[in-house]
């Protein structure tokens, strides 16, 4: 790790308010999405779940309703009523969700949130369908942390704009910390500061202005 990623890495104590995405960044759960789609469209040609999965890993962060309607508009150019989205976008929570709520956290991300949660707020902002993902939280006991809980199907953009909405945070006292170009995209677009996770869904080192990390240990050391 280079010198200036070791500092930028120090420089999230500098933000009063830290906005986490979920899958990726506090737990290890990209591959039990992505494999959610293989499980859900299982019933569909080969070559058409090789699309979906393929379009699920270059768009990591994008809610499952796009990525839904993206298999039948696009792929099957099909129509898709917003009933048959709803329901297929259930069929997928049921197919993950006791694995998301099982899966392991992302090193010392449970430590960053018990130990720094009284000199910073917390708020957390997901591509994750809204309901599944309070209830995970809260069934993994790391909801009392955050502010807020924000989801999909509202975009990640119209929730960090619902945020600062809500609560008295200036944006240039707030960081975002997340792992996909959707987060990067998002947190940009509001002039929010970002930090990327190294989950493997983005190369970091690709985007000049993102310092990264590798796990919370980091963080956690660069302020000890």
């Amino acid at each position: 790790m280079s010198s200036n990623v070791k500092s930028a890495v120090k420089n999230i104590f500098k933000y009063r308010h830290i906005i986490f995405d979920f899958d990726g960044v506090l737990a290890d759960t990209n591959p039990i999405r992505i494999e959610g789609f293989a499980k859900l469209f299982k019933e569909y040609p080969p070559e058409q779940v090789d699309e979906i999965i393929a379009f699920a890993n270059a768009n990591g962060g994008l809610s499952r309703f796009k990525k839904i309607r993206y298999f039948f508009n696009e792929i099957r150019k099909e129509s898709l009523s917003n009933k048959e989205l709803s329901g297929w976008a259930e069929k997928y929570s049921d197919i993950v969700k006791q694995d998301v709520i099982n899966a392991e956290a992302v090193e010392g991300a449970v430590e960053f949130l018990t130990g720094f949660n009284e000199c910073h707020n917390f708020a957390l902002i997901s591509g994750s369908e809204e309901r599944e993902l309070r209830d995970v939280c809260r069934q993994r006991k790391i909801d009392r942390y955050f502010v807020m809980i924000l989801g999909s199907p509202s975009t990640k953009e119209e929730n960090i704009h619902e945020l600062f909405k809500r609560m008295p945070w200036q944006k240039e006292e707030s960081v975002f910390v997340g792992d996909s170009v959707n987060d990067y995209t998002a947190a940009k677009a509001v002039g929010l500061g970002f930090i990327g996770r190294n989950s493997g869904m983005t190369d970091w080192s690709a985007y000049g202005d993102v310092y990264s990390f590798d796990d919370f240990n980091e963080l956690i050391r660069r302020k000890e």
